[in-house]
């Protein structure tokens, strides 16, 4: 019988390592997969509207971006984009991702 629950709790701790490992793997997705830019509605023949989206399901990921006006100089800004969403930055003729990083609250 000894024997017998032994290798039960042999069984079970190697299914909770394997599962920890898999479920810890899947969340080590790098923050910066969530998030992206997307230009969407002119603001002026130069410049379009600036938009930020998030798809992460469940973190909010703090993004820095970089734009700029068409003839302005260049913004860098922070960003904490709640989980699934997209918000307006403002308008811009470029714009990039510089930083992204899941927030630590």
């Amino acid at each position: 019988m000894t024997r017998s629950i032994s290798i039960v709790s042999t069984a079970l701790v190697i299914a909770i390592l394997i599962f920890g490992a898999a479920s810890h793997g899947a969340e080590e997705a790098d923050a910066s997969t969530f998030v992206s830019l997307k230009f969407e509605g002119a603001c002026d023949d130069q410049n379009n509207r600036l938009w930020l989206s998030n798809s992460h399901t469940f973190k909010t990921v703090v993004t820095k971006v970089r734009w700029r006006a068409a003839g302005g100089k260049d913004l860098t800004e922070e960003f904490f984009p709640a989980p699934n969403s997209i918000r307006e930055i403002g308008c811009a003729a470029e714009a990039e991702i510089i930083e992204a990083k899941f927030a630590e609250f």
